[in-house]
């Protein structure tokens, strides 16, 4: 029969003549795309049929022995290409995920109340021993990691070296000041614990952070937006005493809040040379401008301090009257 079609209405060119004299697509009719759909409809919202234990104990008596030959390279060449670029829908998906639920669970399970013996383990063991992925394989799977079709995509934030607002939000919140990027409502931004500004960090800066919060490492890990903020911290790299400690006198680092409020104010510029802080090699500090020896009670008004680079800082404090020695708060004998 030539130019027809499967007459099970698959719309496909008919080839096999079949028993009941009707022309199909396929020699069995079982594999006819309308009928398997037919049948898969017929099946939804039914429980599969129970076997008795007699008729099991019967079909395992009857199959024990017969084991099936292995597939030759031909013909898993054949299988691989005829399954190639196929996938499944998403209500196929859920179809078989709801057909396979609670099957094997508890005494359903095949092994329920079985151990395998020690030979089968012992090939078990080493199966897995001596397995290996090629390095074609390991590539391919990181390249598809990496395309949009991978349920492990993203969008690219991780390749690219951006932490993620929903990843990292409830880890961090408690701790740090944490906000959505204003360009893209996907990356996370940090407080700088220094200068007080909002930079991105990097993934192993928020992945090192969180280690330290859950006491697997022993520094803290602070985020800060440059080196030169880093270095300038009186904090970071300390353990029991910040930098340039004296137990008899008081700090004459300048309060964090205060700090960072007025480096905000003078949008982080050196007020006496003028240049940015994305234009200096060194970091910004906070002068008062009224020693705190003079004027204590007022150490803390923001209108007392003014944002100065590390080098304009040195040459206020080498006028006279104005050195650190002078500007010392000790106590009266």
């Amino acid at each position: 029969m030539l130019d027809s079609l499967c007459e099970y209405g698959c719309g496909k060119e008919a080839k096999h003549k079949l028993k009941n004299g009707k022309w199909c697509c396929n020699n069995c009719i079982t594999q006819c795309p309308a009928i398997r759909e037919k049948n898969r409809i017929s099946k939804i919202g039914k429980k599969r049929k129970e076997f008795s234990e007699e008729h099991k104990q019967n079909i395992s008596n009857s199959k024990k022995g017969n084991k099936r030959p292995p597939f030759s390279d031909e013909t898993r060449l054949k299988m691989s290409l005829q399954r190639k670029g196929i996938s499944l829908s998403n209500e196929h998906k859920r179809n078989i995920s709801i057909s396979l639920k609670g099957l094997y669970v508890g005494e359903k399970n095949p092994m329920y109340g079985k151990n395998h013996s020690n030979e089968t383990k012992e090939r078990i063991r080493e199966r897995k021993i001596n397995f290996k992925h090629s390095q074609e394989f390991k590539n391919k799977q990181r390249q598809l990691h990496l395309q949009e079709k991978s349920s492990l995509w993203k969008g690219g934030y991780y390749s690219s070296g951006y932490p993620m607002y929903d990843t990292y939000f409830k880890q961090l919140d408690w701790i740090e000041k944490c906000k959505r990027n204003e360009k893209d409502k996907n990356i996370l931004e940090v407080q700088c614990t220094y200068c007080g500004r909002w930079f991105i960090p990097t993934i192993t800066q928020v992945y090192e952070r969180i280690r330290n919060l859950n006491n697997l490492s022993g520094s803290e890990s602070r985020f800060y937006c440059s080196n030169s903020c880093k270095i300038e911290c009186p904090i970071y790299g300390t353990h029991k005493y910040p930098k340039d400690f004296i137990k008899s006198l008081p700090s004459r680092e300048v309060q964090s809040e205060l700090r960072q409020l007025r480096f905000q104010i003078d949008n982080y510029t050196c007020q006496k040379c003028g240049k940015h802080q994305d234009e200096l090699d060194t970091g910004l500090h906070c002068h008062h401008i009224e020693g705190i020896r003079w004027e204590p009670l007022e150490s803390a008004d923001i209108d007392k301090v003014i944002t100065l680079c590390k080098y304009c800082h040195k040459q206020v404090h080498k006028k006279s009257n104005c050195s650190y020695t002078d500007m010392q708060c000790r106590k009266e004998k």
